[in-house]
């Protein structure tokens, strides 16, 4: 399979209901073939001139490179930041299997 053509995309929300309420609607939309919500974890951060301390959970979701533009589309329209965390991370390599599924899910 192509490099690039699978992506690891990350976000946080500040807290748990909210974490899975994106999940569930994505996961629903076939935007994402699966998403991980990390435990709580402490995050610092520069926000309006100041130094800023939350609690914040990490969502990590996997998806094509087709499904991008309408992934953060909805993560938009979903997410309750100001300014949400977008970030995709190729996969550059990964079972032949796992990336097959990932297609799969997301047809």
């Amino acid at each position: 399979m192509a490099d690039s053509e699978f992506k690891l995309c990350l976000t946080t929300v500040d807290d748990e209901s909210t974490a899975r309420q994106i999940a569930k609607s994505l996961l629903q939309q076939k935007l994402v073939a699966c998403v991980n919500i990390s435990a709580r974890s402490l995050s610092l951060y520069h926000w309006q001139g100041e130094i800023a301390e939350d609690h914040e959970f990490l969502l990590q979701m996997k998806t094509n490179a087709q499904k991008i533009g309408d992934l953060e589309h909805k993560l938009r329209d979903l997410h309750p930041y100001e300014v949400p965390e977008f970030i995709v991370l190729d996969i550059v390599d990964g079972a032949t299997d796992y990336l097959s599924w990932i297609n799969s899910s997301l047809s």
